[in-house]
């Protein structure tokens, strides 16, 4: 790991930080090289997180950069659930929601994909190997008949035990091909509720079940954005935390589908894994007095109908 840092002089005031970096570092790969790094949140300006690479700089802030030269292996994302007509797939962290991705290019041209997960959030993700499967797939998720839990750590003390957000969604901000969305006040833009369940606090952190009913884009980021408590690691919503723990990512992963097959009529349960740093996470944050595969939701989680999702169609037939 190459760590750097420089201070901005009078010269470079307003320069904005993508071209900063590329004259300073004249030896790193590429531009694309160094607008990843910014995006995988390697660059601080006065040890804050900088997410955008369009930032423009100010005389004496100070700018470090860290790189490692080990190259990326490639993240293989591991099946859930499989049967003729669909495929469920654990999603990592760091993964784009493309087909090619998913499958070989040229293979199983007949795949889709039926909805997505941003980059850094992990979990539940589905794919429709035909038509007929992801038009069917589309009207559920249309008629909000696909139930979804996500976990998710934010920010501070949240003081309800549960709660809705319910709010207007508008594009406030475009950068670098990416959007920023927050709350409308004046009931313009798309409708998004998610019901949320504290799981565990602690004054600097809180542990949070939700269930999204409608499946706007960075739905439950901008919301617990707009309510004070950012998820922990989304630098793109949020520059201050109060939390001193920084995750390499935003704490956000979908746990839990829940629907009607749209071929078979079965219903089908799928949980995700929780992944290896949000587990870090919450030992390290002192959430992790209860344990999640076992917790009782009620009403608020999918019913643990599946011991082994693989294998739901043998159990459910």
């Amino acid at each position: 790991m190459k760590r750097y840092r420089w201070k901005v002089s009078h010269k470079e005031h307003g320069m904005k930080l993508l071209p900063f970096l590329r004259e300073k570092c004249e030896a790193y790969p590429s531009v694309k090289s160094l607008k990843r790094a910014i995006e995988n949140k390697c660059c601080t300006i006065d040890g804050k997180v900088e997410f955008f690479s369009t930032h423009p700089l100010s005389k004496n802030q100070i700018i470090e950069l860290r790189f490692s030269e080990e190259k990326q292996q490639r993240i293989s994302p591991k099946i859930l659930y499989e049967d003729e007509d669909l495929i469920i797939f654990d999603k990592p962290a760091g993964l784009i929601t493309k087909l090619e991705n998913f499958i070989e290019i040229g293979s199983n041209e007949e795949w889709q994909l039926v909805h997505r997960l941003d980059k850094e959030t992990s979990g539940c993700l589905i794919l429709a190997k035909n038509g007929k499967t992801g038009k069917k797939m589309g009207e559920l998720f249309s008629l909000r008949k696909v139930k979804k839990g996500y976990l998710a750590i934010v920010d501070k003390k949240i003081n309800q035990d549960e709660g809705t957000i319910d709010q207007y969604l508008v594009k406030k901000a475009e950068y670098d091909g990416g959007s920023i969305y927050g709350p409308s006040f004046i009931k313009k833009g798309k409708k998004a509720i998610t019901n949320w369940k504290s799981l565990q606090k602690q004054p600097f952190a809180s542990l949070i079940f939700c269930n999204p009913v409608t499946g706007r884009t960075h739905q439950i980021r901008a919301g617990f954005t707009s309510i004070g408590h950012p998820i922990l690691g989304d630098w793109q919503y949020a520059k201050n935390f109060a939390c001193k723990y920084q995750p390499k990512r935003h704490l956000l992963h979908a746990y839990e589908l829940q629907f009607l097959h749209p071929i078979s009529g079965k219903l089908i349960t799928v949980h995700a894994p929780i992944p290896d740093d949000f587990l870090e996470a919450l030992k390290i944050l002192w959430l992790n007095a209860i344990d999640l595969n076992h917790q009782n939701l009620g009403n608020w989680g999918c019913d643990p109908i599946l011991a082994n999702p693989r294998s739901a169609k043998e159990e459910l037939s």
